[in-house]
């Protein structure tokens, strides 16, 4: 059997390229659950959707995608939908949100499930 020499010098170093690789991966992940927790509250304070959008006893599901600018602001928006009213309102209330924490240039998804009684 073949015993493999292994400098300690070089297997600190390699350990500590390991250790510095995790920790900068679960700083990212916790950033950007941050990101998305501010995401949720700004969506959840600022789009509002009128009482006659659907009629009732009907369910929807839109798909919108956005992307932000690197103000924060969305710059491109879509919303994913066959019910014009719902897709113009969405689409315009989006288009006045800003999301600070959001990276710039990268494209969203939020689904909206709807359900009207």
């Amino acid at each position: 059997m073949r015993r493999l020499n292994v400098n300690p010098v070089s297997l600190i170093k390699f350990t500590g390229i390991v250790a510095f690789s995790l920790g900068t991966l679960f700083t990212q992940a916790r950033n950007l659950n941050n990101a998305g927790e501010e995401a949720e509250k700004t969506v959840k304070e600022h789009v509002k959707f009128p009482k006659l959008i659907l009629p009732v006893h009907q369910n929807e599901k839109v798909e919108v995608v956005f992307t932000t600018a690197e103000n924060g602001k969305v710059n491109f928006v879509l919303a994913k939908t066959d019910n014009k009213v719902l897709k113009t309102e969405l689409e315009k209330q989006f288009q006045d949100l800003t999301f600070n924490k959001l990276k710039a240039n990268v494209a969203y998804s939020i689904v909206f499930n709807f359900k009207t009684l």
